[in-house]
């Protein structure tokens, strides 16, 4: 019964996937609402789609919604944990919404599942800036910069000199 039950048809994964192209084109043109309502079929139709929270939760956060976004992430996380992306973008909402410490261990979990991501050094050090860890900044801004994250320059030029 379980495996009937973890079945998706067909048809459902074709209309879920056709909610997400629609609302990640809807974010992409900035109409966030509308992506969230989009997200929200495609969460309705299938709520263990962790891609789906993942999208929400990106459009969350545009709209300025950042504890909702967490919220989205987290859920994410929860039915698949593998994604670096996730945890990054949990990461900026949680500093964004004022919780430094827990985007500081986002961005390390970030970094631990990709160390060559350059944009979680460099939300890394953003965070550790704003924790007023210069020193720590300026690593992670300057690891950020050797793996081709060309906005971490402005902040080493800024900070670290």
């Amino acid at each position: 019964m379980a495996c009937l039950l973890m079945f998706v048809s067909p048809g459902l994964a074709l209309n879920v996937d056709s909610y997400l192209q629609a609302g990640a084109e809807k974010s992409q043109s900035g109409d966030y609402r509308g992506a969230l309502i989009e997200f929200n079929k495609a969460i309705e139709l299938d709520p263990e789609n962790a891609s789906a929270y993942q999208y929400r939760g990106v459009a969350k956060a545009k709209y300025g919604d950042f504890e909702g976004s967490i919220t989205d992430y987290s859920r994410s996380i929860e039915l698949d944990s593998t994604s670096s992306d996730t945890y990054g973008n949990r990461g900026i909402a949680k500093a964004r919404s004022g919780d430094l410490a827990g985007a500081i261990l986002d961005f390390d979990v970030a970094i631990d599942m990709n160390p060559d991501d350059g944009a979680a050094h460099f939300n890394h050090g953003m965070a550790m800036e704003m924790s007023n860890d210069l020193q720590r900044a300026c690593l992670d801004w300057s690891k950020a910069d050797q793996l081709g994250n060309s906005q971490s320059i402005t902040f080493i030029r800024k900070y670290c000199n």
